[in-house]
């Protein structure tokens, strides 16, 4: 069974996205996109190990029909221990994990 996949949106310091973007890049995270922030993904083990952050699973309704069938399961990103690795840390200012958007009905 594949790992999960984590995606996140890291916040780089001002003039280093590209810098920060290269260096993410050779820990290992696949750079989806460079912008106002970098989009990146890895398997959960390579954002425990690289940022200490933890994860655990959640549930959300993202459509009326997954509702009935208990919504869908995602990993939380637990930040409290979190931190910049060292190589990153003149180049990387935060880090945004993505959550799926929740939908209500009204």
């Amino acid at each position: 069974m594949p790992e999960n996949l984590i995606s996140a949106e890291i916040e780089p310091k001002p003039n280093q996205a590209t810098q920060a973007a290269l260096a993410i890049q050779r820990l290992g995270f696949r750079v989806l996109h460079i912008g106002r922030t970098i989009s990146v993904e890895a398997p959960q083990s390579l954002w425990i190990l690289a940022f200490n952050v933890s994860f655990e699973p959640q549930k959300k309704t993202v459509i009326a029909e997954l509702a009935e069938k208990g919504g869908v399961v995602y990993h939380k990103a637990l930040t409290e221990d979190m931190r910049i690795p060292s190589d990153l840390e003149n180049l990387v200012a935060g880090v945004m994990f993505v959550e799926p958007p929740e939908f209500y009905s009204g």
